[in-house]
């Protein structure tokens, strides 16, 4: 059984649970196969030079926001951190970080650099528009 994951934007926590029963998240980027803890947390420790458990620590960081009874469908948090290295990060340094994250275990060979730049610049237009609008980063994994 394969997961859904949708990255959006939300002014809180509370706005951002109420994605979990919506169709599709107005706004949001498919990042299907990219998990919001492991995944996300190398390009954010590749996009700001923290470590991995640096990262990790952040109590943003994958935080579980709201989920279904089931757990069919759940909604985490993005860190701030995040956010702002995506926005405030160039085209260039958004291409070698791509190019850099592709190359980490998790992805096992499998992505095309050109795919994957196209992802982080596709995340970091969303974390533009969050930062502008002072929200948040969050992902809605749908099983």
């Amino acid at each position: 059984m394969g997961a859904w994951m949708d990255y959006f934007s939300a002014a809180d926590d509370e706005t951002a649970a109420a994605q979990l029963d919506v169709g599709e998240v107005p706004g949001a980027v498919c990042g299907n196969g990219i998990d919001p803890a492991v995944m996300i947390g190398n390009l954010e420790a590749l996009l700001t030079g923290r470590s991995y458990d640096d990262v990790r620590a952040d109590p943003r960081q994958a935080a579980l926001v709201a989920q279904e009874e089931d757990c069919a469908v759940v909604v985490t948090t993005l860190t701030d951190g995040l956010r702002d290295a995506l926005a405030g990060a160039d085209a260039r340094a958004l291409r070698t970080a791509a190019a850099a994250w592709g190359r980490t275990e998790e992805f096992d060979g499998d992505e095309e650099e050109g795919e994957l730049a196209d992802l982080v610049e596709s995340f970091a237009a969303l974390a533009v528009d969050a930062r502008a609008a002072g929200h948040h980063l969050y992902c809605r994994i749908s099983m």
